[in-house]
């Protein structure tokens, strides 16, 4: 399975994220939104914890409500807003855990 070849390969720590995203792109596994394994799919931004290096899905944790768009009123476009870390709903869901919690800590 595809998560457990990812999460082996970031236990280890001898495949970086772009290669990892190019094997997937290469066995046409679907990224997060349907399409290829991009540059910002592979690398994310921590704060926001996207990307493979900074998912939390992979300590078995899932979290909604990390962020909120808000529209500039004249020019109509969307900024991404963090919400304060004690407003996250954070579950835990063990099986979709790939990589321990002292390893993602470390």
């Amino acid at each position: 399975m595809r998560r457990e070849w990812i999460g082996s390969r970031l236990r280890r720590g001898t495949t970086r994220p772009k290669a990892i995203a190019s094997r997937l792109n290469a066995d046409d596994v679907a990224g997060p939104r349907g399409g290829t394994w991009g540059f910002s799919t592979r690398l994310g931004n921590k704060k926001r914890g996207t990307g493979i290096l900074n998912n939390e899905l992979y300590i078995g944790q899932l979290v909604w409500n990390r962020q909120r768009f808000v529209r500039d009123p004249d020019t109509r476009v969307r900024q991404a807003r963090m919400n304060a870390r004690e407003d996250w709903i954070v579950k835990e869901v063990r099986e979709l855990r790939i990589v321990d919690k002292d390893l993602w800590d470390a």
